[in-house]
């Protein structure tokens, strides 16, 4: 029967690890769930800038509130396009409203939540990404990826493996701790149901779930009724395996902090600069691409200028691995708010650089999370404020460079020149996104260390 002595040792144990919950569980979840959308919108960037989808005329017009799982139906092929176009942009939506509007708290988190952020995870299976998945959308992404990697060199392939299997290792933690997070609040509502209805229930009765029903309409007007967990409580309050029961929910909750969890909480800050290399990283397909399409459109203006013997030398020099002769553009960088400055750029030199941002991006982007968890704020930093810099730098030289090369030819010429707006766009969503998240580390750093002097001189006038 539901005796005073289990509800109150419940109740204390679910105090206790509530606390636990808030200090670690929350904070985790909250910085890889982050980190999961930052890499699902670098492989969703990849999709639009290659044409595979487009973008949903639609999407400013979705409202904020609770997340909604995207249609999981199955579609036709001849609604394949335009059924990937709605679902992935949907998903992003969804995932944006996940990270940036939902309040991560326990008291937040309730059973509802739990099953929607769940539906959401879980709508593409990421774990097994395969071609003959059952669920539709995980096989028609599927073998979006495996079309996205063709015709790009092995960096490109790497970055967007590298992708996939962060995309696939945060799913399984994420739903671990949403597991943590689910078992939690069943046993919170339980206790709920047992308080508001235990006086309710004749002495010596073993009542039905029907009758549990009727008391919580009585007692808890508007309350989710969850038949699953009506049934546990009858089992675990009238049962002869009553005891055993709720000995070992007791026992589950009483799991204390673990050295993991108290270390995920003492580098807490880390993961914003963590958050922006990996956005960084997840450039690396967007940068090559715009290398490939600054050599096709150099290619056209050179052969446009130079003789047959020239071309000659120049193919010679590559054969001989001579170091190129320099190519000089005269363009003009955008400033907001001033007129444009006129700068020489040297195309061999700005290559270069982008091929090195590559590879450092491309080794950010398949560093593991304890990995990078390792290096000292100051590395990290580092790091991340030198890429911010070049890719802002990179955008505006980039940008010239497009305008240039579509100036530079006739205009029946012109298409033959590959624009780059749309990795553009991509590029600087990145770096403005990075440096937030360099922005939110500095925030609550200096904030810390305000509340720690406080705390210092709190101490000093006791």
């Amino acid at each position: 029967m539901m005796d005073e002595d289990y509800q109150k040792a419940l109740s204390e144990a679910l105090q206790a690890r509530q606390e636990v919950i808030e200090k670690s569980v929350m904070l985790t979840l909250k910085e890889e769930l982050r980190a999961f959308y930052n890499a699902y919108g670098s492989l969703y960037a990849m999709l639009l800038t290659k044409g595979m989808v487009k973008e949903d005329p639609y999407k400013q017009d979705v409202q904020i509130g609770e997340i909604k799982v995207p249609a999981t139906e199955a579609f036709s092929d001849a609604e394949k396009n335009e059924q990937l176009t709605i679902r992935l942009s949907h998903y992003d939506t969804q995932l944006d409203m996940l990270v940036n509007f939902y309040q991560f708290h326990v008291t937040y988190f309730t059973l509802d939540r739990i099953k929607r952020v769940l539906g959401l995870i879980k709508y593409i299976d990421w774990i097994n990404l395969t071609e003959d998945s059952s669920s539709p959308i995980t096989r028609a992404v599927a073998e979006l990826t495996s079309q996205l990697r063709k015709g790009i060199d092995a960096l490109g392939v790497g970055g967007i493996v590298g992708l996939i299997q962060r995309l696939s290792k945060l799913s399984r933690s994420i739903l671990g701790y949403l597991e943590v997070l689910s078992n939690f609040n069943r046993e919170t509502y339980k206790l709920e149901v047992r308080t508001a209805i235990s006086k309710r229930i004749p002495e010596g009765k073993s009542p039905s779930v029907v009758d549990i029903k009727k008391q919580i309409a009585a007692a808890m007007p508007g309350q989710s009724v969850y038949t699953k967990l009506l049934e546990e409580i009858i089992k675990e309050d009238y049962s002869s395996q009553s005891q055993e029961l709720r000995e070992n929910i007791l026992k589950s909750l009483k799991l204390t902090q673990n050295k993991k969890d108290t270390a995920v909480h003492e580098v807490s800050l880390k993961h914003f600069l963590i958050e922006g290399i990996q956005i960084l990283g997840g450039l690396t397909p967007i940068l090559l691409e715009v290398g490939a399409k600054l050599d096709a459109n150099e290619t056209i203006l050179i052969n446009r200028k130079i003789s047959f013997w020239d071309k000659v030398k120049r193919l010679l020099a590559q054969i001989l691995n001579k170091e190129p002769e320099a190519v000089i553009y005269e363009v003009e960088l955008q400033n907001p708010g001033s007129s444009p400055v006129k700068v020489s750029v040297d195309f061999n030199q700005f290559r270069n650089k982008i091929d090195r941002k590559i590879k450092q991006f491309n080794s950010a982007a398949n560093t593991s999370l304890p990995k990078l968890a390792a290096l000292s704020d100051e590395q990290l930093i580092k790091f991340l404020e030198q890429g911010i810099r070049d890719m802002q730098s990179c955008h505006k030289t980039l940008n010239a460079l497009d305008d240039y090369f579509k100036q530079a030819v006739d205009q029946h010429e012109r298409d033959q020149i590959k624009g780059i707006k749309p990795e553009l766009s991509t590029l600087k969503n990145a770096y403005i996104k990075a440096n937030q998240r360099y922005s939110d580390y500095t925030i609550q750093k200096e904030e810390a260390e305000q509340l720690k002097k406080l705390d210092i001189v709190q101490k000093d006038q006791v």
